[in-house]
């Protein structure tokens, strides 16, 4: 059983300040991914940060919900990064930056496609 605990998540205020000044962006409608390589842990860690903007989403109650649905397709799929990207230590941010309330339907193919571009430029960086 897959589980995105509290050792999974990016809660570091200069790691989360370090990533959206230093990170690569990439961006697919409606969700933008901003990632940077780590190199100071010795085993493979990911750590990410999920968010979503107040301006567009007015109501606590529809950003939880989107931060919900991007959490469990997080959950679902982090086994192509983890396979893929083998020993390598990543922060990864997921930000929502669309105006409409998504479904599960529309966003899991687009965070795949994000992941898999996210594995092949990592790929090119480092290697």
């Amino acid at each position: 059983m897959q589980k995105f605990g509290k050792e999974e998540r990016l809660c570091s205020a200069t790691d989360i300040q370090t990533l959206f000044d230093e990170g690569k962006q990439i961006f697919r409608h409606p969700v933008k991914l901003i990632w940077m390589p780590v190199f100071s842990s010795e085993k493979q860690e990911i750590k990410v940060l999920i968010s979503v903007s107040k301006r567009n989403f007015k109501h606590a109650t529809d950003r939880n919900r989107i931060k919900r649905v991007l959490r469990e397709i997080y959950r679902m799929h982090k086994s192509l990064l983890y396979n893929d990207l083998k020993d390598k230590s990543l922060h990864i941010a997921i930000i929502f930056v669309g105006k409409k309330l998504p479904d599960f339907k529309t966003l899991e193919p687009i965070i795949i496609g994000l992941f898999q571009r996210l594995i092949s430029e990592h790929e090119e960086t480092s290697g």
